[in-house]
């Protein structure tokens, strides 16, 4: 059946070329009728039978329809061997699709980074889509192109192979795709809704129309230039949606298991030297001269309290007490750990020295 058709679509594609000296809009009328009768004849057609076994071979078929239609005779008809131009406008059309939709596929993974970047495509299917604005011939010059033909031969596989039943399965599946790609154009558009409300508007738009673009490209070929693009743009924002997914997983793992390091803040400090002595009015201060652990100036009871104040980094600070609402200090030795260090400190450094502050700074009086 795959092999008559293409016999069938041969014999056509010849009739196009028998009749090419008469106006297009004629040529598009005759093989409106032409095509159905074929269709319909085909279907007639016994198992080892051609179609032109039935009609003749199709410069004879096309003369057929002249006289009986009245035309003049066939013009003199250029060589097959005359060169053609290599980029004719059918060509161009084609060419423009498909570099367009590799161009879509590619801007589709950067499309919610920057999504200017689809302009590039847009124009470049606009130009290509205004070559084929008629459904007449110039769409079945698109058809006729070698490299269509050879991609159709591609995507037409022998009956009952492997190949043949997947490509079957596949193309069931297709208005479950249609529906799958108006989905993730349409998750595209509302990630872009809080960045890019043109970009939003854009997408939406064509989440809407790509419902329609894919049945009713079946019919009229000049929505391929919309429904296949907007397959790679779905594609390549399926794609994008997955890496964006993968880094804010990786990134909230790596954040549950960090844990940010304990800051211990201490209300006193006692210093021994290395024989256990505890050592009194210490001030102590780190590697920029701050004193440590004194976010007060002065530590101490204020107001009635003789004692006077003392600096808030001297260390072992005093007790602070208060009895009948008088505040009191008691001397750091009254205050004292009740037991001495286990292990005295390294003789290595002299415990009185830590007394000292930086050069840098001057010790509070």
């Amino acid at each position: 059946m795959n092999t008559q058709a293409l016999g069938i679509e041969h014999y056509l594609a010849g009739m196009r070329a028998a009749l090419d000296d008469l106006p297009p809009n004629e040529v598009a009328e005759i093989m409106e009728d032409v095509e159905a009768h074929v269709a319909e004849l085909s279907t007639e057609l016994g198992e080892n039978e051609t179609i032109e076994q039935r009609l003749g071979s199709p410069e004879q078929y096309a003369q057929e329809l002249r006289q009986a239609a009245g035309y003049p005779p066939r013009t003199e008809r250029l060589p097959v061997t005359t060169k053609k131009k290599l980029l004719s406008r059918p060509r161009a059309a084609a060419w423009g699709l498909g570099i367009a939709t590799g161009v879509t596929l590619v801007a589709g993974t950067a499309t919610l980074k920057e999504p200017a970047i689809l302009l590039l495509p847009a124009v470049i299917l606009v130009l290509s889509l205004a070559l084929v604005h008629d459904r007449g011939p110039t769409q079945q010059e698109v058809m006729d192109l070698p490299e269509t033909r050879k991609i159709q031969e591609w995507l037409t596989p022998a009956e009952g192979t492997p190949g043949e039943r997947a490509l079957t399965y596949l193309k069931s599946l297709q208005p479950a795709w249609w529906l799958v790609r108006a989905g993730l154009l349409g998750l595209g558009a509302v990630l872009l809704a809080s960045r890019d409300i043109t970009a939003f508007l854009f997408i939406a738009g064509i989440a809407v129309l790509s419902v329609f673009a894919g049945p009713r490209a079946k019919i009229d070929r000049r929505w391929l230039w919309f429904s296949l693009p907007a397959s790679a743009l779905a594609v390549g924002l399926l794609v994008q949606v997955i890496d964006v997914t993968e880094d804010n997983l990786a990134y909230n793992s790596a954040r549950q298991s960090y844990q940010a390091p304990t800051v211990e803040t201490y209300q006193n400090i006692y210093a021994y030297d290395e024989n256990g002595k505890l050592l009194t009015n210490v001030l102590l201060y780190d590697q920029d001269g701050n004193p440590i652990n004194a976010p007060q100036q002065y530590y101490g009871c204020r107001g009635s309290d003789p004692q006077p104040m003392i600096p808030a980094n001297r260390y072992p600070r005093p007790k602070i007490d208060y009895e009948n609402g008088t505040c009191y200090t008691v001397a750091p030795s009254e205050d004292a750990p009740s037991s001495t260090p286990s292990t005295p400190p390294s003789s290595s450094g002299s415990a009185t020295s830590s007394s000292v502050p930086p050069t840098s700074v001057s010790p509070s009086k």
